[in-house]
Parts: structure tokens; C-alpha cells; sequence
């Protein structure tokens, strides 16, 4: 990425616009179906311009990824109440649903690169140690005693990952998904009655 330097109120404007249509035209036509022209075009902004906050299409995918992973720091990590599941799953369903051409494309790239595969770590611990901590709380209950937290942890997160990428696709109304998703995680943990002590 270009060197980091404090950006005018013009300056931030651009490099927003330019961010908002590749997250739109990463979400319809893929990042690699999407052009650094297309970017450019829908933001109303001259390559030039795009090159003053980017180097290439995988900076700008890199930037907006490190954005969102960053949008997902305040879901709730531990189960407080019975709305945990309903509110945290809410939460990261809302904030998903507008960079799911992001995680795609992240997905896409991992494969091949090392900068990208890290990235996938990043959201994917961020996952699991969100759902471990929901099978330690559930357990300290007396709840799902013979689960491994860690494995628990990696199906959830990876259902979340997979179901939300295709359901969006789908068009699965946000209701539906977030139900779906949270009943899941919900009765993963508490379908067997606390342990009689």
C-alpha cells in the first residue's frame, strides 16, 4: 500500500468511494471478475487516483479485509444471557452480509498466496475463539461436558464461514439465517441437560 500519510476530507472521500464500489462489484461479479477499471468507473475516480491509495486490486481487497476484521472486534465474546447466540450471530450476520464479495475473495486467494492465507487465519481464529468461549461458559454450566472445545470451535466457525457465503447467494432472508445459525450454535452446547452433581 501506497505510504500511509494523513488524508485532506477530499482525500478520504476518494478513497471511500473507491472502497465502496469494489466492496459493491466484489459482492455481484467476484474479485476476479472485477477490473481495476470497474472500480475506478463506479467510484466516479481516475486510475490515478486509485493508485494515490492502493498499489494494486489484492491492496485494496487486503485494506478492505483488515477494515472488516476490524468492524468485528465488539460481537459479544461470552454468553451473558439466553440472547447471546441471537445477538452475537445478529451482529456478525449484519456486518457480513455487506462484505461477503471480500471473504469470497479471500477464500479464492488463500490458496495461492501467503498474505491472503494469513488473513483467513485471522478471521477464522477470530471465529473460533468466539464459539470456544461460548463451550467453556456452557460447560462451567454443567452443559455439553464431552465436547472438545477447540474442535467445536473450528465446525462452527467453518459452518458460519461456508453457510453465509451461500446463503447469501441463495437469498436467505436475514431472519432465516440468523435462526438457522444460532439455533445451530445454541443447541450444540445445550441440548443435553446439565450433568446431575
Amino acid at each position: 500500500m501506497p505510504a500511509t500519510r494523513t488524508l485532506s476530507t477530499k482525500g478520504r472521500q476518494t478513497r471511500q468511494a473507491i472502497s465502496e464500489a469494489a466492496r459493491v462489484l466484489f459482492a455481484q461479479r467476484g474479485f476476479h471478475g472485477t477490473t481495476l477499471s470497474d472500480i475506478t468507473s463506479a467510484a466516479g475516480k481516475s486510475p490515478a487516483a486509485f493508485y494515490r491509495y492502493f498499489t494494486d486490486k489484492e491492496d485494496l481487497l487486503a485494506v478492505l479485509a483488515e477494515e472488516f476484521l476490524q468492524d468485528l472486534v465488539d460481537l459479544p465474546k461470552i454468553p451473558d444471557d439466553g440472547d447471546f447466540f441471537v445477538s452475537a450471530v445478529s451482529i456478525y450476520w449484519e456486518r457480513f452480509k455487506p462484505n461477503v464479495g471480500i471473504m469470497v475473495a479471500i477464500d479464492q486467494l488463500a490458496a495461492a498466496s501467503p498474505r491472503f492465507a494469513l488473513l483467513q487465519n485471522r478471521f477464522r481464529r477470530f471465529g473460533r475463539d468466539t464459539v470456544r468461549a461460548s463451550v467453556h461458559h456452557a460447560q462451567q454450566q454443567g452443559h455439553a461436558a464431552e465436547l472438545d472445545a477447540d474442535h467445536i470451535a473450528l465446525a462452527i466457525a467453518l459452518l458460519f464461514e461456508r453457510f453465509t457465503s451461500v446463503s447469501l447467494s441463495e437469498g436467505l432472508s436475514d431472519q432465516a439465517a440468523v435462526t438457522t445459525l444460532s439455533t445451530i450454535w445454541r443447541r450444540t452446547l445445550y441440548a443435553v441437560p446439565p450433568e446431575e452433581h
